[in-house]
């Protein structure tokens, strides 16, 4: 599934793709992605309409038609967003496309119709309506400790509650308890385990993101290069333990990741 950093491209990719253009029309191929909206009506809306700027928090991203109208974008587990040029084919699970004046497109493509398309007036109150928390990265250290403190189930539960930080999926939630060094199934953290986890989940982002959001490019004394079975620990090379912790496959050093 897209985390944070995934979602981040494809914001930069919107922005340098896919502003100020005047949608021609816009289809809805598949109904099941919208939410809160007719297709119809979304179709409706869309024609004649630009996007101005794209906003991201946390996993989702909101595409600014004007002051008080919004697309709001949930990729899911396998969505995509794809600018095709007028010679190009559209991407065989297409759900949205929209199509602009200059002959170009825009592509919803997902697979397994796990995302969500809607309208909104206003991305703050449909953030307080889903009761999603402040964005990874820009929640501030004491905001952080205050959600997190006095907290007693699996930390590794907590990073992935949207409803406390969003943008945290299960790959850099492995990653940022991995550099704080706390295990995954650690349920009292004092202040400076919390504290020490809030500069590790920036870390982490702000890696990934510096990476494009491609595993493969990110440093060797990452855990997500050796997050396979048979992995070693990049700080020790003790072999990496795997099991499910909150409904979620974890990968963790039993040697350096201490309970807590």
């Amino acid at each position: 599934m897209p985390e944070l950093p995934e979602v981040e491209m494809v914001r930069r990719y919107l922005v340098a793709t896919s502003l100020h253009q005047t949608i021609k029309d816009a289809k809805v191929l598949d109904r099941r992605i919208l939410s809160g909206s007719s297709a119809e009506h979304l179709e409706q809306i869309l024609t004649g309409q630009q996007f101005h700027s794209v906003y991201r928090h946390g996993k989702r991203l909101f595409l600014k038609l004007n002051e008080d109208l919004y697309l709001a974008i949930h990729l899911g587990l396998t969505g995509d967003l794809v600018y095709l040029q007028a010679s190009e084919e559209e991407p065989h699970h297409t759900r949205l496309l929209i199509a602009f004046e200059n002959g170009h497109r825009l592509a919803f493509d997902d697979p397994r119709i796990f995302g969500e398309v809607g309208l909104t007036g206003s991305p703050q109150s449909f953030l307080e309506v889903r009761r999603i928390g402040p964005d990874a990265m820009q929640v501030g250290k004491e905001d952080f400790l205050k959600i997190m403190r006095g907290r007693k189930g699996v930390i590794k539960s907590a990073l992935l509650n949207q409803s406390l930080v969003a943008g945290l999926g299960n790959l850099y939630a492995d990653e940022a308890l991995f550099h704080a060094g706390i295990c995954p199934k650690s349920r009292s953290l004092d202040e400076a385990q919390l504290s020490d986890l809030y500069f590790s989940i920036q870390l982490t982002l702000s890696t990934a993101i510096k990476s494009h959001a491609d595993l493969s490019k990110l440093p060797d004394s990452f855990l997500l290069p050796h997050r396979h079975p048979g992995g070693r620990c990049p700080q020790d090379g003790e072999a990496l333990r795997h099991e499910m912790i909150g409904g979620r496959t974890s990968y963790y050093c039993p040697k350096h990741q201490k309970m807590a």
